[in-house]
């Protein structure tokens, strides 16, 4: 009786410390809403959808404290989007030089009741949810000292600042169409600022922090006086994939195990959040260029001595020295995750008269080697050879617009010369293309 009662204690010791043990993690499983920024900092802890990561980014007042710092860094280096002179600078297209596009009739006499049947002038609304390529980050920078400056007002889906001859940007070409267009960011901010608009990508994120993003945007729009839910047609650009191969793979559990499967389950929850809170929506679905042009550039012959001093510490998973062995591994991931994006973008519950997702994959053979003499060109990409310039912002936009013209199965990828190839809707062909139109 007495070996029984001790084994009975036992196995209670053992259920309660289960029981603790089970409690312990589920305190340490977080999301953005809960965290302990006192508790055990510089270990990992899980978060509820099983991404393990650092607590810092669960914690209210580091979240704050960045928001902070940016702010005064911003203040103090001042705007940079307004630069006229350099060679990541796209040129100017002269006063004397049309639009390449004739624009009558390009907006429906009545709205459309179906996604399908959209003209381009048909669009009143456009956002973008994304990483640090749709917020232009650095996209007009001379120094490595201006990374964090967030020229979105230049962002190639999004931005608005100046018009399609000084910025070529997807606004700056609906505007032509219809000049009443609005929700694109102005000019430098960062997503917390007004001018910001109905861009809410952030820097380093990743697919995961997609439904947080589409959340914020939707409330976001919500507070605008100008938005009509039921009556404006919106256009939404997602883009994100570059930072879960560049700087995230190689610090998670067993990442490559799990990463693409976690990427899809993230990413249909946010097209599912969008279709039921988003009507009259068009989503542009494009993958990341930023692992096919880092890919690229190791073939050009000579790179600025900024992109040895930058990469290593913003792509530390493909060039920092502890984890570069594993590269090709996290490109194979990556091509993955470029599949599982078209092969979700066609799943039939994302596609209705009132809500539809297009694959658009100019980015995926993205290369700095698109000139026509077979040399590279690195004025399309930032000082830090990691994010866009100007003048690669204006090429993105060039890609993203011709895809959207374009049939499926049809698509141009890749980089072309800017304005070599500038697609048009006709008469034949008026909408932008759809899955169920094309």
């Amino acid at each position: 009786m007495a070996h029984l009662s001790t084994r009975l204690l036992f196995l209670s010791l053992l259920a309660l410390e289960v029981t603790l043990l089970q409690t312990g993690l589920a305190q340490n499983r977080i999301n953005r809403q809960r965290g302990n920024i006192l508790k055990n900092l510089t270990l990992t802890h899980e978060y509820e959808n099983h991404i393990v990561t650092s607590q810092l980014d669960a914690s209210m007042p580091i979240r704050m404290f960045y928001r902070g710092f940016r702010e005064v860094y911003n203040r103090l280096l001042g705007p940079t989007g307004d630069r006229v002179r350099g060679a990541f600078l796209q040129p100017h297209v002269m006063p004397n030089v049309p639009f390449p596009c004739e624009t009558e009739g390009y907006r429906s006499e009545r709205v459309p009741t179906s996604v399908h049947q959209l003209r381009p002038g048909d669009i009143d609304i456009i956002s973008a949810v994304g990483d640090s390529l749709t917020s232009a980050t650095a996209a007009n920078s001379v120094a490595l000292w201006e990374l964090l400056i967030e020229n979105r007002g230049l962002a190639w889906c999004i931005g608005g600042q100046g018009t399609w001859r000084t910025h070529l940007t997807l606004p700056n070409i609906l505007k032509e169409f219809n000049p009443k267009l609005f929700g694109y960011s102005l000019f430098d901010s960062y997503n917390v600022h007004h001018s910001a608009q109905f861009n809410v990508a952030e820097n380093i994120a990743t697919t995961t922090d997609m439904p947080y993003n589409a959340a914020k945007l939707v409330a976001r729009m919500k507070l605008d006086p100008r938005v009509q839910w039921n009556k404006h047609w919106k256009l939404l650009t997602f883009m994100i994939g570059g930072n879960d191969f560049c700087s995230d793979v190689c610090y998670q559990t067993n990442a490559t195990d799990w990463i693409n499967q976690a990427q899809e389950k993230s990413l249909i929850k946010t097209l599912k959040y969008l279709r039921h809170n988003m009507p009259r929506t068009i989503v542009n679905l494009v993958p990341s260029p930023l692992i096919n042009l880092s890919f690229s550039m190791d073939k050009a012959p000579q790179l600025p001595l900024s992109c040895y001093l930058s990469r290593p510490i913003e792509c530390s998973c493909l060039f920092g020295p502890k984890y570069s062995n594993r590269r090709n591994l996290f490109r194979q991931l990556e091509r993955n995750f470029v599949k599982i994006m078209e092969r979700v973008s066609y799943m039939p519950e994302f596609h209705s008269d009132d809500f539809t997702v297009v694959y658009q994959p100019f980015f995926k053979d993205a290369s700095v080697f698109y000139r026509r003499d077979g040399k590279s060109d690195m004025s399309v990409m930032s000082i830090d050879c990691v994010h866009l310039s100007q003048k690669g912002h204006a090429v993105s936009a060039n890609g993203l617009w011709n895809n959207m013209l374009e049939p499926t199965g049809g698509k141009t990828l890749g980089f072309r010369g800017l304005f070599e190839q500038f697609r048009c809707p006709t008469p034949q062909n008026p909408y932008i293309r759809t899955y169920y139109n094309s």
